[in-house]
């Protein structure tokens, strides 16, 4: 090998020496900071929809009839009575106003002043959710106690027997613009 060859390969190793030193120096500049990933926002939980959730449109109510000829529903189609009522009175408003999710139970806020939250307690076995729907508060403006809490199974008989038909038979008054 000659002594030029020999310089060559000298100066080559030393070139790709220096160069595999600078190498990490080209990952990141100094001069440049990464930008890190920010925390994801707190999630409430499932809180304040106003979308039924899925597994509660078929689940059904387990709450005991008020008579024997009371056929058995679900959360949605007690839904669908209670919007089909509210509509018979002429209301502009769905029955629910917001959906939130307490563990493996649900509160429903309603737009009815005259019921207030109604509480779902939840058991999904397998493929079935099956829900008790709790004591109703009508609210503090009804003074007697006992006309004040309605039990969960009257209110469902009650939305299932005004909710399937409307005593109304003209059109609603139709809404005048304010002033």
């Amino acid at each position: 090998m000659s002594k030029l060859s020999r310089i060559d390969t000298v100066l080559r190793n030393i070139v790709v020496g220096l160069a595999l030193l600078w190498l990490p120096a080209c990952d990141k500049p100094t001069f440049i900071k990464r930008m890190t990933a920010p925390d994801p926002p707190p999630v409430a939980a499932r809180a304040m929809r106003q979308v039924t959730p899925r597994e509660l449109l078929s689940a059904r109510l387990v709450n005991p009839p008020v008579d024997d000829n009371a056929p058995r529903i679900t959360v949605g189609k007690l839904l669908e009575y209670a919007d089909r009522y509210l509509s018979c009175d002429c209301s502009g408003l769905r029955f629910v106003k917001s959906w939130e999710q307490l563990g493996d139970n649900y509160r429903l806020i309603t737009n009815s002043d005259i019921v207030r939250p109604l509480n779902f307690a939840c058991r999904r076995d397998g493929e079935k959710t099956n829900c008790y729907l709790s004591e109703i508060d009508r609210g503090p403006h009804i003074q007697d106690l006992e006309e004040r809490f309605v039990p969960g199974s009257e209110f469902i008989q009650f939305m299932y027997e005004n909710g399937l038909q409307c005593a109304r038979e003209g059109p609603c008054p139709a809404q005048i613009p304010p002033a």
